[in-house]
């Protein structure tokens, strides 16, 4: 049976490390790579730029595993990063979400919550999250 892992980018450095981490999970277990990013414009900026920046992160993050002999399929998802995520995942019936943190501070979190930490707590599956 094929396992399918879903990684969840957003194209910044510190999902960088996620990204190889995925990879080689997906190496390791023969698996299916699913990447998802998700578009959840903040108040002021353009929807279509983050669109095409988007697509621009899933194809780079798809070469990248493709050259490791990785089979994979980009998602590309509108709304709330914490939902699109788990739906996406329960979607593909994700055996692992892979996720990225961005080291924000305590009060970070507080304030503003942090998508990693949310999957976290909901997923009904394995996550990994890679610092």
């Amino acid at each position: 049976m094929l396992l399918n892992i879903l990684l969840a980018t957003d194209g910044k450095p510190h999902s960088e490390k996620a990204m190889n981490y995925a990879i080689e999970y997906a190496m390791l277990h023969k698996a299916m790579l699913f990447i998802v990013f998700v578009v959840s414009p903040k108040t002021g900026e353009d929807k279509e730029t983050i669109i095409t920046y988007g697509k621009g992160v899933l194809e780079e993050v798809k070469m990248k595993a493709m050259e490791h002999g990785v089979s994979v399929t980009t998602l590309l998802e509108a709304g709330s990063p914490y939902e699109s995520i788990l739906k996406a995942a329960d979607r593909i019936s994700a055996e692992a979400i892979i996720v990225g943190t961005s080291g924000k501070t305590v009060i970070d979190r507080v304030l503003i919550g942090s998508v990693s930490e949310y999957v976290v707590r909901n997923a009904c599956c394995t996550v990994v999250v890679v610092r």
